[in-house]
């Protein structure tokens, strides 16, 4: 018995060699074709095609290599096999890094102040407090605390929304449909570090991305279908919001041509704000695999039900 690395080997190589270093009595598969695949017992994977697990009788644990699991949850799930997801913490505090980031290049305006040096103009622009940009974050989950903490230490008062009830120091929380749009209408800066789920797909639409004050600027650091591309281009084309920081996308990369490649308002970044390694990856792996042959609980499980 032994674990498939299924991922493309640009990234499956190294968590293939970090499986064969923590665990050398293992066997290991890089490739599909590789794989008895009656002896699969764990498989790692990104994404997976509905039926694509149909090949492997005895596979009981699937590995997600990050921390979003929504390219993994098939409708023909086999039943009893245990769906984990990686948790680094090193994402979180990346994510953060990638959010405040983002927010200090538009509010503290570098952008425009780097086309002035490329002009060789000399002009000081009045300064925008920190304590005048509010920061609204979708997703209260370990990286949305992160998000929150960062933003915070260097001024920005912060709100957060989740489908429950969370209460964090100095963050105005709210929950549901209602406390959504009450958030929404006073966030200058809005944060979505939300899992995607049926009920987080399309969310940021026409309809709540204008319910943003007036020159509201947009992160997105969760997943690509949850904001409703060309509802987001109209609303930057006429003025309502000021801009987008864009790490995840509905197609990536986007087509040839697309606006969004070439938008002056958008600030678009190929999927990076964070990334799990590759010993992380392969020693949350085996450490799941260990736990189901004794008969210990997995971590890190997946809630079917929720999508995370």
């Amino acid at each position: 018995m032994g674990i498939l690395v299924n991922i493309h080997p640009d990234m499956g190589a190294p968590i293939a060699a970090a499986l064969r270093a923590q665990a050398p009595g293992e066997t290991i598969w890089e490739r599909r074709d590789q794989a008895a695949p009656a002896e699969v017992e764990a498989m790692l994977a990104w994404s997976l095609k509905p039926g694509a697990l149909a090949a492997y009788p005895n596979l009981r644990l699937l590995c997600a290599a990050s921390a979003g699991v929504d390219k993994l949850l098939l409708p023909d799930m086999p039943a009893g096999l245990a769906l984990v997801r990686t948790v680094d913490p090193q994402q979180h505090v990346e994510i953060a890094q990638y959010v405040l980031g983002a927010t200090l290049r538009h509010t503290r305006e570098f952008e425009l102040l780097a086309a002035q040096q490329a002009r060789g103009e000399w002009l000081r622009r009045p300064v925008r407090a920190a304590a005048q940009c509010r920061v609204g974050i979708l997703g209260l989950g370990a990286v949305g605390r992160y998000v929150a903490a960062a933003v915070q230490a260097v001024g920005y008062p912060v709100a957060g929304w989740s489908r429950s009830v969370r209460q964090l120091p100095g963050v105005a929380t709210y929950c549901g449909a209602e406390g959504l749009h009450q958030m929404l209408r006073q966030t200058d800066i809005l944060v979505c570090a939300l899992p995607l789920t049926p009920g987080t797909r399309d969310l940021l639409n026409r309809a709540r991305l204008s319910l943003l004050p007036q020159g509201a600027y947009v992160i997105n650091v969760g997943r690509g279908e949850q904001v409703v591309e060309p509802d987001l281009l109209e609303l930057l084309d006429a003025g309502h919001l000021d801009g987008a920081a864009l790490d995840v996308l509905r197609e990536e990369p986007p087509a040839v041509g697309h606006a969004l490649w070439c938008h002056p308002k958008v600030f678009g970044t190929p999927h990076i704000a964070a990334q799990a390694s590759a010993d992380t990856i392969a020693r949350q792996c085996l450490d799941n695999l260990r736990r189901l042959r004794t008969g210990q609980a997995v971590r890190n499980a997946v809630d079917l039900s929720l999508g995370y």
